[in-house]
């Protein structure tokens, strides 16, 4: 049993204790205070010190111009120029008054309020609710750019009425007031718009390092700009500044220098490209305005090219009609894009719709009318030729009696010559000459009969090795390889007659681009060059970077003396007798050529005659090879004829005089 006075000392002890474990926790807490409170003056007041600064810093981008793009001999054909811009830097302000500030923009720039919010990226609406934001309030937010003078002064005398608003220079896109070969230069847009509807630039969508795409910047959308977009592009700077309260920079703390794109040294001849869109423009009115019976009065579209046919490159390509580039250079309408429709496909490489502007539906006329991309009816035989001659189906002197109407099976059609000719005792020369098309219906009905089905394995391999029916390798996106008709056609119907009439290039399409390597390839023996756009890429400082060398995609295995044959034959056509003499005697010269006149059967029309002609220059020793189409023209010596002529002889006056 514990006594009372032992129990009371005993409490008082361990109250005692309990007091000095009070002490001891009160002590230690009060150290990791000091600790905490040391590490944050000490280790880490710094960064809470930026922190806390921060909205009086902000971090401006400087886009870089885009590099420069010039012809073949140095002319500028796409530039920059400097613009006013209007950047908002967010600022610390109340939303009552960055509403106000919006309306105020509204007024002064004329831009729809809500459109001004959505710039603006405040995260409010036109009735001061809240909205979800798209960038961090420290991002700058282009407002808009070519800004007018009065709105320049505005913006820069009165910060107090548009606070966080900045006027800063930018680079635009200029591009000439003419229409050199637009659409194979193309165009570009703002990345914001570019980074939904472009496979490339939805992969860059949401980089944020060094590098990463600005909403704003321009980017290539088609052609030349964006085919070398990563070279065009330039290397964005920026510059660290501190504002004050109207979210003006007071202090540059620092700068880094965007660096420019590369510039572009192009394959187009100026001249060259410039008088052939001229002379296009100005036939294809002759040809729908003239009397008689070569009256076009659906002839609306062409598209032509001229590639070197030992270096493959284009010097001229014509996609007719063309447009204004310029229209990229401000908000483009509804109704501007209805019109674009008609002009802004490459009709050399893709399929480009009839011109149907200005009729009462266009969409429903353009369905009435061919395509771009289309049979390349008699321009064909010279391949048909070579194929015959390699197969030894014929030689050169076999000799065939013209009938006028070739019969090649029961219960169908008989092949005729256009006009229905009779063009008597024909060999393959004379049947160049005459364009006969009962000549190559027997050629094909030969080889169908010796091989069946593989002779249509065979006519594939063949044409392919000339770049019909493939891709060509031209350095710009969107290009088709063409409609092999004859295909289907063999396989669903009759393997015989997919033979007879490919043969007189009547069951596949192909573009300009593509009949222009064919005839490049036939007029180097073979050997397919790549075409090219580019010459070189070059530096700021002029240097080169980066030069285009001419490049073979493969070569023909058809013998070499049987190109001299076909040659001898596409001489004569321009020769009296064939069916282009009236063309090329200004030249000092001989051209080898060859006339196609296909047809097409169009639902709610019938059938339609185009206008196709390929050719190449010297004969003897061919440097440029031409190739023109122009829908629903007629004879090929007739509209697609002249503008081959035009081309051959700007190239004569620009490279060999």
């Amino acid at each position: 049993m514990i006594k009372p006075g032992k129990r009371n000392v005993r409490h008082g002890e361990l109250t005692f204790q309990r007091l000095h474990v009070l002490w001891l926790i009160v002590f230690l807490l009060f150290v990791a205070l000091i600790l905490r409170l040391s590490w944050v003056q000490l280790g880490g007041g710094e960064k809470y010190r930026k922190l806390a600064e921060e909205n009086n810093f902000k971090q401006i981008s400087v886009v870089a111009p885009r590099g420069e793009i010039y012809d073949t001999r140095g002319k500028l054909l796409v530039g920059n120029e400097s613009l006013f811009t209007a950047v908002y830097l967010e600022t610390d302000e109340s939303n009552e008054e960055k509403l106000a500030t919006a309306k105020k923009l509204s007024k002064l720039l004329g831009i729809p309020l809500e459109e001004v919010l959505e710039k603006m990226d405040v995260g409010l609406d036109r009735k001061g609710k809240p909205v979800p934001r798209k960038q961090p309030p420290y991002y700058p937010k282009k407002i808009k750019d070519r800004l007018s003078e009065k709105e320049v002064v505005k913006l820069s005398e009165h910060p107090s009425d548009y606070k966080g608003m900045n006027v800063f220079l930018e680079p635009l896109r200029k591009y000439r007031d003419d229409s050199f070969a637009v659409q194979t230069i193309g165009y570009v847009r703002p990345f914001a718009g570019a980074k939904t509807s472009l496979e490339k630039y939805k992969k860059a969508s949401g980089k944020t390092e060094e590098g990463g795409y600005l909403d704003w910047e321009q980017v290539g959308m088609d052609g030349i700009e964006y085919s070398f977009q990563d070279h065009l592009r330039g290397r964005h700077g920026y510059k660290l500044v501190r504002v004050n309260s109207t979210g003006k920079p007071v202090e540059v703390i620092k700068e880094v220098k965007p660096r420019p794109g590369d510039n572009l040294v192009l394959t187009l001849d100026e001249k060259m490209q410039l008088e052939t869109e001229d002379f296009v423009e100005k036939h294809l009115h002759r040809l729908r305005n003239q009397a008689g019976r070569d009256q076009a009065p659906y002839a609306r579209n062409a598209y032509a090219v001229a590639m070197e046919v030992k270096t493959g490159k284009i010097r001229t390509m014509v996609s007719y009609p063309d447009y204004d580039p310029n229209i990229w250079n401000g908000p483009v309408t509804s109704k501007d894009y209805q019109k674009l429709v008609y002009t802004i496909r490459n009709g050399t490489i893709t399929e480009a719709p009839y011109d149907a502007r200005g009729s009462d539906n266009p969409e429903k006329e353009s369905q009435r009318h061919p395509f771009s991309s289309l049979p390349p009816g008699s321009t064909f035989k010279p391949m048909m030729a070579l194929m015959a001659l390699n197969e030894g189906l014929i030689h050169p002197y076999t000799g065939f009696q013209d009938p006028g109407s070739y019969y090649y099976a029961r219960a169908t059609p008989p092949v005729r010559n256009s006009g229905n000719h009779h063009y008597g005792w024909l060999n393959v020369d004379r049947a160049l000459q005459k364009s006969a098309n009962t000549f190559f219906a027997w050629t094909a009905n030969r080889w169908y009969q010796q091989d069946g089905k593989k002779s249509v394995e065979r006519y594939r391999e063949y044409t392919h090795q000339f770049g019909l029916g493939v891709p060509t390798g031209v350095p710009l996106k969107g290009e088709q390889d063409g409609t092999e008709d004859y295909l289907s056609m063999s396989d669903n119907f009759s393997g015989l007659g997919a033979m007879v009439l490919g043969s007189f290039g009547q069951a596949q399409r192909y573009t300009a681009m593509q009949l222009a390597q064919y005839t490049a390839t036939l007029a180097n023996d073979g050997k397919r060059m790549k075409p090219l756009l580019t010459e070189e890429i070059q530096d700021q400082q002029g240097k080169v970077i980066q030069e285009f060398k001419p490049e073979v995609l493969n070569r023909s295995k058809i013998a070499p003396r049987h190109f001299q044959t076909v040659k001898r034959g596409m001489i004569s056509v321009t020769q009296p007798g064939g069916t282009a003499p009236h063309l090329f005697k200004k030249l000092p010269f001989q051209v080898a050529a060859k006339t196609g006149t296909s047809e097409q059967d169009i639902p709610g029309r019938g059938r339609v005659e185009n206008s196709v002609f390929v050719a190449f220059a010297p004969a003897e020793d061919p440097e440029i090879a031409v190739a023109v189409i122009v829908p629903e023209g007629g004879y090929g010596g007739v509209a697609a004829g002249p503008i081959a002529e035009k081309m051959v002889e700007l190239y004569y006056q620009e490279f060999m005089k």
